[in-house]
């Protein structure tokens, strides 16, 4: 864990190199004691105000161990009593770097980030960690099709350079077979790699048609292949299109 002094504001304002692996030496503690004191609070003194800090994430996910990914909108509850906080930039980066951290389940997960964060802020009461399925917001209305749910099996994906902008891997792409039909598809797995700053940009992937039905196991693994890719948004979705 990184220590602060009052030259060093942690990650914040630098160009820090995004962690592509679970690095929880990332996260930052800042003092509560920053602002408080420009209140006239001293040190340890019983404060005029009790309360917690809501954060709200919604770039928040990690692997199953089968290699399927899973993405949530977690919310973080920090006690006004804890001495610190965490510095925010930090807090992404830490989220990021469990992007392709394999976790047996969800509860393995958020106990994973409250171990890790309970030390960086302090104080004898954790912080709380809540996860809400993305899929359940109200982002595109009831008629589509959310398809997060298949079963992919085991991913097994290649991991491209980038080098030439997101390409992926249309191997899984197949109709199924069948009359056609009109469907409106989604998937909020869509993730890629800025191209400037080399952190994870996430989207959702939604799909009109009218056609022979689309395999969704294999559209899905597709999706998932672009995970690594580096390439702006933009031109994720032509290369879908």
């Amino acid at each position: 864990m990184a220590t602060e002094n009052e030259e060093d504001k942690g990650p914040l304002g630098k160009t820090i190199e995004a962690p592509t692996s679970y690095c929880p030496s990332v996260l930052y503690p800042i003092s509560r004691m920053r602002g408080r004191s420009l209140l006239g609070l001293a040190d340890g003194e019983v404060t005029p105000f009790v309360g917690i800090d809501v954060w709200n994430c919604y770039e928040t996910s990690w692997m199953s161990q089968r290699g399927l990914p899973t993405r949530r909108t977690l919310e973080l509850r920090v006690p006004a009593t804890s001495p610190n906080i965490v510095e925010s930039k930090s807090l992404k980066l830490y989220l990021n770097s469990l992007n392709l951290h394999k976790f047996s389940s969800n509860e393995e997960a958020v106990a994973t980030i409250v171990a890790d964060l309970t030390p960086v802020l302090g104080g004898d009461t954790p912080p709380t960690v809540t996860l809400a399925p993305l899929a359940d917001a109200p982002l595109f209305g009831p008629e589509w099709t959310c398809i997060d749910d298949q079963d992919l099996g085991g991913l097994d994906f290649p991991v491209f350079d980038g080098s030439n902008g997101v390409t992926g891997d249309d191997s899984t792409l197949r109709c199924t077979g069948g009359a056609a039909v009109t469907e409106r598809l989604c998937t909020h797995l869509l993730r890629t790699l800025c191209p400037v700053t080399g952190q994870p940009d996430w989207g959702s992937v939604l799909i009109e048609y009218t056609g022979e039905p689309i395999d969704r196991v294999g559209f899905l693994r597709y999706v998932a292949s672009l995970r690594c890719e580096v390439g702006f948004h933009e031109n994720a979705v032509e290369c879908v299109f």
